[in-house]
């Protein structure tokens, strides 16, 4: 997909007005039974949504298992907002909120999208259903269920985004794949590829590092 096509902009205004509708989520009370409608029917969209794209991926593309796990950081992330619309665990809502909103806004802006031919819109509305998801219930965690969570949580979610990648990296080496990008960048960013990978594993990080800090500033309390 073009970056700022009429397609990309319509997803980017898409994914504006899902943040804003669960920001708002703030104004009903949190025992009103929207509340409830409203995490069913997300939990319910997107767990659809996956399963699908997994099963088409594996039985109708013929992908290998190894490389269709759900082992991306967005796909983690799907699992953290499972179990956080679930149990409205703080945790949970904490990493919702920062790895989860920061690796698939960044997701939504430079979207890759790879299917061709006439799975290609298919593929399109899935990669964004997911995605919009994930910003828009990072938002409504904190924000539209009133959780202001504290400085400690970014360090939190840092450490956590760095764990996985611990975790994640033998996995890759083992089954030759390359899940959150750990053993060499992304083919979308064409001119990272002409510097070593260490250089883009640093530079992720602190993007990481920054952008965390940049979202806990709307929680600083104003003294």
């Amino acid at each position: 997909m073009e970056l700022f096509s009429i397609r990309h902009l319509f997803w980017l205004g898409v994914t504006v007005l899902f943040v804003i509708g669960c920001i708002n989520m703030r104004r009903l009370p949190l025992t009103c039974r929207w509340h409830r409608f409203f995490k069913v029917a997300v939990f319910a969209l997107v767990l659809v949504n996956e399963v699908c794209w997994f099963g088409y991926r594996h039985i109708v593309a013929d992908v290998a298992l190894v490389r269709n796990l759900p082992l991306h950081l967005c796909d983690i992330s799907v699992f953290v907002m499972f179990v956080a619309l679930t149990t409205n665990n703080k945790r949970f809502a904490e990493l919702s909120y920062f790895p989860g909103v920061v690796g698939a806004l960044l997701a939504v802006c430079l979207p890759a999208i790879s299917e061709s031919g006439a799975i290609r819109t298919i593929a399109e509305i899935r990669y964004f259903v997911t995605h919009i998801a994930l910003v828009g219930i990072g938002f409504y965690l904190t924000f539209g269920r009133h959780y202001r969570p504290p400085i400690r949580a970014v360090l939190r979610s840092y450490v956590a985004v760095h764990v996985y990648a611990l975790v994640v990296t033998p996995l890759n080496l083992f089954l030759g794949t390359n899940y959150f990008f750990t053993l060499s960048a992304p083919k979308q960013i064409a001119f990272i590829q002409q510097y070593p990978h260490w250089l883009f594993v640093v530079a992720a990080s602190m993007t990481f590092l920054i952008l965390f800090s940049l979202m806990y500033l709307p929680f600083v309390r104003r003294t």
